[in-house]
C-alpha cells in the first residue's frame, strides 16, 4: 500500500511513532480522522487480521466510520505513521473527483460486511 500511495503522499514528511510490542497501535474508539501506516514492524488487529510492514491499517474503517471498531496491537517494536485523512482524501482527488465517494463507499460495505460476520 505504501509504494501505491507514494506518488500521491509524501510519507518522510510525516513524523514517526515507535510503539511497543504489545501496546495498541490503534484502539477501538479512537477517531478515523488519521490514518495510521506500519512503517515498520509487524501488528495484529483484534479480529485477527496481519498488518505487515507498508500496511495502511483497518483503512476501510477509517474510510467508512468515524471512530475505529478494530483495535490492532504491536507483535513486534513497530514504527508508525499518522497522517490526516484529509491528506489521503485530498491527493487522491487530485486525480477524479469521483475517486473520493467511491472509495468511501466500496469500504463502507466492505467494513459492513467484515463488522457482521
Amino acid at each position: 500500500m505504501r509504494d501505491t500511495l507514494a506518488m500521491l503522499i509524501d510519507w518522510e514528511s510525516h513524523p514517526r511513532r515507535i510503539v511497543a510490542v504489545g501496546t495498541p497501535v490503534i484502539m477501538a474508539g479512537d477517531p478515523t480522522d488519521l490514518l495510521h501506516l506500519l512503517d515498520k514492524g509487524r501488528a495484529r488487529a483484534a479480529d485477527g487480521i496481519m498488518c505487515p510492514d507498508g500496511h495502511l491499517m483497518l483503512v476501510c474503517e477509517a474510510l467508512a466510520l468515524t471512530h475505529y471498531r478494530t483495535p490492532v496491537f504491536a507483535e513486534s517494536p513497530c514504527e508508525v505513521i499518522s497522517l490526516p485523512q484529509q491528506l489521503l482524501q485530498k491527493s487522491l482527488a487530485e486525480g477524479s473527483a469521483m475517486v473520493w465517494p467511491l472509495s468511501r463507499s466500496i469500504a463502507a460495505e466492505i467494513t459492513q460486511r467484515r463488522l457482521a460476520s
